[in-house]
């Protein structure tokens, strides 16, 4: 994988403008108060959100959207890292890695996955649906081939604290945008091969994340130890610091966390926002993806990435979905990953997020 450009800031105008010069098909989706999102073909990339036609993104996007000349290269050279919200297959050690103990040594994205063949429909003014087929080799839990068909809808959702009684009160000042990310993901052909639905979302640097937890929370470490000062694990909640400088991974079990998490930031002109992303975590869902170096450590449903800056110095935020085949005996599976965004006063924020995630954030 090859560096890429590090930039924030990157504007609506900017992403629909590369899109348009590279006729890169796409679709908008307005989402809460008055934000939008980008939905790009290539990659299947939920992009945004944006606050206003000039204004950054919330989330993370490549740098090489900021320049004509660079976004043509970046897309001749068939890059993946556009950024945003994103669809892979997991598990990552099955499908990207042929020798587990040699982890970049053997790493490549397969191109049915990424960028893979994406249908975008936008005939619904009130949805988006993106469609692919992906096939891909097994290599390290079990051998053979994976064929599936992925089913993606994206629509605006409503704000969960409307029914709270204070809800006038608590959203005092405060913007609000949702969308619920559907994810629908069949077996061609059912056989021991497992896989599952994997929803990662790049952050911008700067903000912290918060897990809510079990007090027996286990973490399991996928690359290099997370360095002193950039997590805290508390009595009820995991805290990360996300500063895309330097590189961890980290997994959390199913039986330990609740599925919801959040991430507390601010835009580049000082408005704090905060992300939550709320999914169906099943701790009797057999979730498959391990650690490089440590067979049979699975069963994580949540992970967290901090780029060390050769990818363009981002985070990520990921979940996972229910697996289909193998010992699920499922051919197909359903999965609902909302994102609620606030941005206001960063009191207010805390208030919303000790009634959402149910925890006193620092």
């Amino acid at each position: 994988m090859s560096k890429v450009i590090s930039h924030k800031g990157i504007s609506y105008r900017e992403v629909t403008e590369r899109l348009k010069e590279n006729k890169i098909h796409f679709a908008e989706l307005k989402v809460g108060d008055n934000l939008k999102l980008v939905i790009s073909e290539r990659g299947g990339r939920i992009l945004g959100p944006f606050l206003e036609d000039t204004g950054e993104g919330i989330f993370w996007i490549n740098g090489a959207f900021g320049d004509s000349d660079n976004f043509k290269q970046f897309i001749s050279k068939n890059e993946w890292n556009l950024g945003g919200e994103r669809f892979w297959l997991a598990p990552e050690v099955q499908f990207y890695i042929k020798d587990r103990y040699h982890f970049w040594d053997t790493y490549k994205l397969p191109e049915s996955i990424d960028p893979g063949k994406h249908i975008l429909d936008d005939s619904n003014t009130s949805s988006v649906s993106l469609s692919q087929n992906i096939t891909v080799e097994a290599y390290n839990l079990v051998s053979g081939k994976k064929e599936v068909k992925v089913e993606r809808l994206i629509r605006s959702t409503e704000n969960p604290l409307k029914s709270l009684n204070g809800s006038d009160s608590i959203m005092k000042g405060v913007s609000y945008a949702g969308y619920e990310h559907t994810v629908r993901l069949s077996e061609v052909v059912h056989n021991d091969v497992m896989c599952e639905n994997w929803i990662l979302i790049q952050l911008n640097p700067g903000g912290k994340i918060y897990i809510p937890c079990s007090p027996e929370v286990e973490e399991v470490n996928y690359f290099e130890p997370v360095e002193p000062g950039y997590r805290d694990i508390l009595k009820n909640h995991v805290r990360l610091k996300i500063t895309g400088d330097k590189r961890y991974k980290v997994g959390y079990k199913s039986a330990h966390v609740f599925g919801r998490l959040g991430y507390l930031n601010s835009l580049s002109d000082g408005r704090n926002y905060l992300l939550i992303r709320n999914f169906y975590n099943n701790p009797s869902a057999p979730y498959t993806e391990e650690p490089p170096d440590s067979p049979g450590h699975s069963g994580q449903s949540v992970h967290i990435y901090n780029d060390g800056g050769n990818f363009g110095g981002f985070g990520e935020l990921e979940c996972n979905g229910q697996p289909v085949g193998g010992k699920t005996n499922r051919t197909d599976t359903v999965d609902y990953f909302t994102l609620w965004i606030y941005i206001g006063d960063i009191r207010a924020l805390k208030e919303i997020a000790l009634h959402l995630l149910g925890i006193e954030i620092a």
